[in-house]
């Protein structure tokens, strides 16, 4: 009896200091699980149809999963103060680490004003504030939130990247977003190194210490996030772009130097009714290779997807093509996604969804990865 005397009393307490606190605190939420199936034909090079394959049909509970706490007070001054504080799922518990390093494992503060915003903490990059998404923006939010390769085996070679360095991952960083003015708006950011996320130790080196860790671009220091974009609605016709430019350090390793990160992204939006497209284009040169080596890198990416929404339903196509130049190797290393998407919006927050995808990867002319995959998906936003 006395433990539940006390369970009332904590209850009574912890109601009396949330109505009676300074601080505003909500709860938001956000659910999905998946069933899906490839038909894999090629793997790791090898033909499927005489080769011993692997079973990754079934179910998944995706990856974003979270419950977030949001604070909000103002300061005697008139400055808006937010703290967003996110419990993700499976999270650092020895399971399933598909959240640690992303950006919705989020906990940060924001100070607003007339000034801008100015945000501290594990948060996403300015370019994944400020960029149009694109890979994100038909149903399933695929390829971009990469649960399609819970489906199927990908290639073990590098084939270059849609998405800048830096893109949804969580590492500390200062971040400045200007306000709007006239459709136009900046963001610049600092971030110590990559490395500096809550998967990682505090006090951890934040050097790489293998070569694969900086050719992966995993470890930049230093790094700089600066964007530019323009929004503005003209009969009944939005238009947007942005342009933005990363820089970072490498370190050597072993006597051996690489190429500090120096990335350029362009993006654009046209949207017209219900219907949306998007572009992006990223690329990052020679960034994290070695500089005695001049036959590798051109590492570049193109995205276009475009959506249209119609009464409950939506249906989009989104595709990506990558390439890089691999040292000794004649013929560039490229990967190619088609993805179709199809969802309906049942109400109350809750999503279904589903989506057909074609993906192919080669290193130079041997082909590494061919597959169909087949996802649905039920989500539910709170």
């Amino acid at each position: 009896m006395k433990y539940i005397y006390r369970l009332l009393i904590l209850g009574f307490f912890a109601n009396f200091i949330a109505y009676n606190s300074f601080a505003e605190v909500t709860f938001s939420g956000y659910q999905e699980f998946f069933a899906g199936s490839s038909d894999q034909s090629t793997r790791t090079a090898l033909d499927m149809s005489t080769n011993t394959g692997v079973s990754q049909s079934g179910l998944s509970n995706g990856a974003y999963t979270r419950l977030l706490a949001t604070v909000s007070a103002t300061l005697d001054n008139g400055i808006e103060v937010i703290g967003v504080y996110s419990i993700m799922k499976d999270d650092k518990t020895g399971g399933d680490t598909d959240v640690l390093g992303i950006s919705t494992n989020q906990n940060d503060i924001s100070l607003s004003g007339g000034f801008g915003t100015f945000t501290i903490g594990n948060t996403g990059s300015t370019g994944s504030m400020m960029h149009y998404r694109a890979s994100t923006i038909i149903p399933t939010a695929e390829p971009d939130g990469g649960i399609l390769a819970h489906f199927y085996s990908g290639g073990s070679n590098t084939y270059g990247r849609a998405d800048e360095v830096g893109y949804a991952e969580d590492s500390m960083k200062v971040r400045y977003m200007s306000n709007v003015y006239q459709g136009f708006s900046f963001g610049l950011q600092y971030g110590a190194s990559l490395r500096s996320t809550p998967a990682r130790t505090s006090a951890s080196d934040m050097n790489c210490t293998t070569a694969s860790d900086i050719t992966g671009h995993g470890c930049y220091s230093d790094v700089i996030d600066a964007v530019i974009k323009y929004e503005g609605t003209f009969d009944g016709i939005t238009i947007g772009a942005t342009y933005g430019m990363i820089g970072g350090n490498t370190n050597i390793i072993a006597g051996a130097e690489y190429n500090d990160l120096e990335a350029d992204v362009y993006t654009a939006n046209i949207g017209y009714d219900n219907f949306t497209l998007q572009y992006k284009h990223a690329s990052h040169g020679d960034s994290g290779q070695l500089k005695s080596t001049t036959d590798d890198g051109d590492d570049v990416g193109t995205t276009i997807c475009g959506v249209y929404t119609f009464g409950n339903s939506s249906a989009g196509v989104c595709g990506v093509e990558t390439e890089f130049s691999e040292t000794g190797v004649s013929v560039k290393n490229e990967s190619s996604q088609m993805v179709y998407g199809f969802g309906y919006n049942l109400g109350g927050g809750v999503m279904i969804e589903a989506a057909y995808a074609t993906v192919e990867q080669s290193q130079g002319s041997t082909k590494d990865t061919d597959a169909d995959v087949i996802i649905s998906k039920i989500s539910f936003g709170f």
